[in-house]
């Protein structure tokens, strides 16, 4: 296993470096060795949602990482929530992003960010605004947060007088 986890390392560097092919074929040889090596299967997840757009082969990464890290690698459920609300399949966004909110050091105000886009998407402007908001009070970036205020007053911008009562009482 500590294999597995020098060549990790080497997969790190190699994304840091930019050098995105040596990173696919390391993290093959990783599941070579190791087929439920779910942070493996993560980073090939983001390689190749991000990198190849095969975004099949992203979806069927992503969801071996969540099953073989479950609750321990909370990566994975903000990658594959961004995938998921990319290609409208929110109801399933919704599950993993619920699930994800539930992992010990997830990423909570990004989680709380996706759960507002998809809100927005439906159309629920009330419930966008107040994820958003429920996601502000989770970060800690200062970019993240300049990035939520804008999401916030496109929000409120798109939003009924009556919406904007609701959101008062």
């Amino acid at each position: 296993m500590q294999d597995v986890e020098n060549l990790f390392l080497e997969v790190s560097k190699a994304i840091d470096d930019r050098d995105i092919t040596s990173a696919k074929e390391l993290l093959e040889e990783i599941l070579l060795i190791d087929p439920g090596y779910g942070r493996a299967h993560n980073h090939l997840g983001w390689i190749y949602e991000t990198k190849i757009k095969d975004f099949e082969r992203a979806k069927r990464h992503y969801e071996l990482a969540i099953k073989f890290c479950k609750g321990t690698y909370p990566v994975a459920y903000v990658n594959y929530g961004y995938l998921l609300i990319e290609f409208g399949q929110l109801e399933e966004a919704e599950k993993v992003i619920d699930e994800g909110l539930k992992v010990k050091g997830a990423d909570k105000a990004t989680l709380y960010y996706q759960k507002g886009k998809i809100a927005e998407h439906c159309q629920n402007y009330v419930e966008a605004l107040k994820t958003y908001q429920q996601s502000q009070k989770m970060n800690f970036n200062k970019d993240f947060h300049a990035m939520l205020l804008n999401e916030i007053e496109r929000v409120q911008s798109k939003m009924s007088f009556w919406d904007k009562l609701r959101v008062k009482f």
